[in-house]
């Protein structure tokens, strides 16, 4: 096997060891919330004339039709070749391969207007209040049969550690709404940084009994 392939797949193993090593490596933080944000985007379509091309006819519904020939090249089978050669012994052998070379075709291409559903417009909205969570406010152009093409919602926490580094994680919405921003959290995060599991920081407060003054 050649010498560099060799090294390539040795230099490969390492990096994925590497990688599934980091992704089970865990350490324990504890923070504090610092904050929230969120983020809520509608996307919108609509049905509009587009201009497309197709080598197999208009389709159906089209409009704005034109045709144009054009040539193009396309390497094609064209005959077989013989060939016979002889060895120093009188002996001889013939051989037979296919021969493929640049041909000239034509066709035909046709260019119209057809109605496809694209994406017209995103409308975004958003905050760092978890009590005024809401969606945008958009109005649908009616011309165009504008709809909702889809919707995305995003809600990240972030946490400062006693050291002072800062991490984040994107959570559902309910896993968000209920966290406790005076709360202290143990985080188990990886060496990259990501944060994989959010609890409670249980700390039992010790009341130390008062001293009694003599008497």
């Amino acid at each position: 096997m050649d010498i560099h392939l060799v090294a390539t797949i040795a230099a490969a193993g390492v990096f994925l060891a590497h990688l599934l090593l980091a992704s089970l490596i865990r350490r324990t933080i504890i923070a504090t919330i610092t904050g929230f944000s969120w983020q809520r985007t509608i996307f919108l379509k609509h049905f509009i004339w587009v201009k497309e091309s197709s080598y197999s006819d208009y389709p159906d519904g089209s409009r704005n039709r034109s045709s144009t020939e054009e040539s193009y090249l396309s390497y094609e089978f064209v005959r077989f070749d013989t060939r016979t050669t002889t060895d120093a012994n009188g002996n001889t052998t013939t051989t037979t391969h296919s021969v493929y070379e640049p041909v000239v075709r034509y066709r035909t291409q046709y260019t119209y207007e057809i109605q496809r559903w694209r994406r017209s417009r995103e409308v975004l909205a958003e905050g760092n209040d978890r009590n005024h969570v809401y969606w945008p406010d958009y109005t649908l152009d009616e011309t165009t049969q504008e709809q909702i093409d889809k919707t995305q919602e995003s809600y990240q926490v972030f946490f400062q550690a006693t050291k002072g580094k800062q991490y984040h994680r994107e959570l559902t919405q309910d896993e968000w709404t209920v966290l406790d921003e005076q709360a202290t959290y143990r985080l188990r995060v990886t060496i990259y940084g990501t944060i994989t599991d959010i609890t409670p920081e249980q700390i039992q407060a010790m009341v130390m009994p008062e001293q009694q003054s003599a008497q």
